[in-house]
């Protein structure tokens, strides 16, 4: 009996031994797994950093631009020529095609379109390509240090508010940032919009970290008045 009773005993220690011994192996695998898990969290969780930028605008066709039309395989529809002052291109066969304001993505599917329609072709491949961009400027006056024309850069249909003023050496120390006054670029002289905005509040909003913009187009005019003590 003494010796059954050591025997069961051998064998309770034996199972002990091997359920510790799959509790150690489970441990191993398991708890570097949650580590790997709880960092991911971690990073999934953590908030990203805020990139405060101004949207990225594609940019629009507009007059005087030059620009390179061709269709694939059809040299006699090639062209290259200025955008009109309204906004129209000349083109071999399909006459006046209306492209400012589109995009040269949407310019490339009209010019298509146009074609198929006329039954010109079947399935044109069309390609425009921007040869050169039409200067655009923004007239900034007033309260700023170096009053006149700033150009918006090349490729860009028009740029923030702040960054016009800063092109115009800044406000003086006399702005009432609080009511620039901007005027709408119109080819109607009876619609013209003004849009009064407040400076400051855009100044502080870059300084808090929350960035908004404003942004001024070709041909619109920024006036910066004098604040009165």
């Amino acid at each position: 009996m003494g010796t059954c009773s050591v025997g069961q005993r051998a064998c309770q220690m034996q199972k002990i031994w091997q359920i510790w011994l799959w509790v150690v192996l489970v441990l191993c695998v398991t708890v570097p797994y949650l580590s790997v898990q709880g960092r991911d969290r971690t990073r999934t969780q953590r908030p990203a950093a805020k990139v405060f930028t101004t949207a990225e605008m594609v940019y629009q066709l507009s007059p005087f631009d030059l620009v390179a039309v061709s269709v694939y395989g059809q040299e006699d529809l090639q062209c290259e020529q200025l955008i009109s002052d309204k906004g129209v291109l000349s083109m071999p066969l399909l006459g006046a095609v209306p492209v400012g304001g589109l995009t040269v993505a949407e310019a490339e599917s009209l010019v298509a379109r146009m074609l198929v329609q006329q039954e010109y072709l079947r399935n044109p491949v069309v390609n425009i390509s921007i040869r050169e961009f039409a200067p655009k400027i923004v007239t900034v006056l007033g309260e700023v240090e170096k009053p006149g024309a700033v150009a918006i850069p090349p490729g860009r249909n028009g740029i923030p508010l702040l960054v016009a003023v800063a092109g115009a050496g800044g406000f003086t120390g006399t702005a009432k940032l609080s009511q620039v006054c901007v005027t709408r670029a119109s080819r109607d002289a009876s619609t013209h919009q003004k849009d009064i905005l407040d400076a400051g509040k855009l100044v502080n909003s870059i300084e808090s970290g929350h960035s908004t913009s404003v942004i001024v187009h070709p041909d619109d005019i920024v006036f910066v008045p004098k604040r009165v003590f």
